[in-house]
């Protein structure tokens, strides 16, 4: 009886955290993913300023959610990074995501300078580089979807940009929705994802490519399907990925940080998957 007892103690402040957090990132996959679809619908200057609402809102929740080493100097790195990056590729459109490769390779001796530049509190430097890494890359990565649009035109840019964009986060908050009601079987016990979320995700992001893409010359029935359901299944997979981080690293003390750290389940699947939607378009174009 004993044990039992102990084991209902230790799991429930788990499964409470972790059910809230659903919530927040229901809210934020809403807000951002909704921005960016009726953006990319309206034009591309409204795309590049909702790129770079997401690229801010990922910054903050990452640095401080993450309570990574070296925050300040990791926070400046992101905001040249993602100041460059949307600059080259509004600048440079008919070079495909070719500008960005500089963006990446100077960000890399940046954030060796940043390492070095933090003195006495150098410590946890591996931590601090690979967090610093993956904010780089999540800075520069959602500029995929302004060269998605340039890519198919005017007319139909904006269409299969929000395509995109809507099984994205579509998946992502039908992912939250069914785990905040039903998270089974579960992959983990403190980690309150299911599978019948990721199966909910790839199927509502298969109608969504339906339903936007059904219409395209380029795309039609069964590409427009397999798109949706693709980046919708990946939507799915990267939010199981994030819940397993949030779960498993060492909570911020400050509760800004607390506050934000629910929204890297939203934005970082939504940053990290736009280059693997401009790829796979692209493909099914050619």
């Amino acid at each position: 009886m004993t044990r039992v007892t102990d084991a209902t103690t230790t799991e429930e402040p788990v499964l409470e955290d972790v059910s809230l957090w659903l919530v927040v990132t229901f809210v934020a996959a809403a807000l951002v993913g909704g921005g960016l679809w009726l953006a990319a619908r309206d034009s591309a200057t409204a795309l590049l300023a909702a790129v770079a609402a997401t690229q801010a809102v990922f910054a903050l929740a990452w640095v401080f959610g993450t309570a990574m080493p070296g925050r300040k100097g990791a926070l400046v790195i992101a905001v040249a990074a993602a100041v460059a990056a949307d600059v080259v590729t509004s600048v440079w459109p008919r070079d495909r995501l070719d500008p960005l490769l500089p963006v990446l390779a100077l960000a890399i001796p940046a954030m060796f300078v940043h390492q070095l530049l933090r003195g006495a509190a150098r410590v946890q430097v591996v931590a601090s580089l690979s967090a610093t890494a993956l904010l780089v890359f999540g800075e520069v990565a959602p500029t995929a979807l302004l060269q998605l649009r340039h890519e198919f035109g005017t007319k139909a840019g904006g269409t299969v940009t929000a395509a995109a964009v809507a099984a994205i986060a579509g998946a992502l908050v039908i992912g939250c929705l069914v785990d905040m009601l039903l998270p089974a079987p579960r992959f983990d016990q403190t980690v309150g994802r299911g599978l019948l979320a990721l199966i909910a995700s790839a199927g509502l992001g298969g109608s969504l490519g339906y339903l936007t893409l059904r219409d395209q010359a380029q795309f039609g029935v069964r590409s427009g399907t397999f798109a949706g359901g693709s980046l919708g299944a990946l939507a799915g997979l990267m939010a199981i990925a994030c819940s397993f981080v949030l779960a498993t690293t060492a909570k911020p003390h400050a509760w800004l940080g607390r506050s934000l750290r629910p929204v890297i389940g939203a934005v970082l699947p939504i940053v990290v998957i736009a280059p693997v939607a401009f790829l796979l378009c692209l493909a099914i174009r050619s």
